[in-house]
């Protein structure tokens, strides 16, 4: 990058890439991700929402908007479909620990295509942290010496996240959902500070990664 500036995570990437694959294939960007990614690869309970309403079993959502929203509102009917692709993929813990599976075994894209996700570039995350970020995929370093690095990705919504995370070598991955957001309180500049959540699922994702 010029002059050795950061890059910044944004989800304007997300949608301009949506943009692209409609130029493309002439399809809605939706159609082309179902019929090419969600149908091949077996998610069944994955799709992209069209409303504000999710049918079938799911968590309700809350959002605390930096402890500004007390107590944190209920987001669970939200419509995210004006965003397009970037945000809007309804789906199960399940299902993205098998899109993570396939993707790093070489059977979603090429295996050339995977080595450019992971070739990494230093950016700036939505919470203010430099990380190493590919083309839809960031890696974890390894907690144990001698393990394979995980590779995956988080996303949030109003009230909802998760990240899901999967072992190069394909023999560990992990998911977390979580049905609140923003539950840190701001300081004077405005950053997040810790909480007891932010501890308690740094601990799980340790557990998850080490067993």
């Amino acid at each position: 990058m010029p002059g050795g500036t950061l890059g910044v995570y944004s989800s304007t990437n997300h949608l301009l890439l949506g943009q692209l694959l409609e130029k493309v294939t002439g399809l809605q960007a939706e159609r082309c991700i179902a019929r090419d990614v969600i149908g091949p690869a077996g998610l069944r309970d994955t799709e992209l929402a069209v409303g504000a309403h999710i049918e079938g079993p799911h968590p309700r959502l809350y959002e605390a908007w930096f402890r500004m929203i007390d107590p944190p509102r209920d987001h669970s009917v939200h419509d995210m479909s004006w965003v397009g692709p970037s945000a809007s993929l309804i789906s199960t813990v399940a299902d993205l620990n098998r899109f993570y599976a396939l993707l790093l075994a070489g059977e979603i894209v090429t295996p050339s295509s995977l080595a450019e996700m992971q070739r990494t570039v230093p950016v700036i995350s939505q919470e203010g942290r430099t990380i190493d970020y590919g083309l839809g995929l960031h890696p974890l370093e390894p907690l144990s010496p001698g393990q394979d690095p995980y590779w995956g990705h988080g996303g949030t919504v109003w009230g909802g996240g998760t990240l899901a995370m999967a072992r190069a070598d394909g023999g560990r991955q992990w998911c977390t959902a979580v049905n609140l957001q923003r539950w840190n309180e701001l300081d004077t500049s405005g950053r997040p500070q810790p909480h007891a959540i932010d501890a308690a699922l740094a601990a799980f994702h340790r557990l998850a990664a080490n067993g």
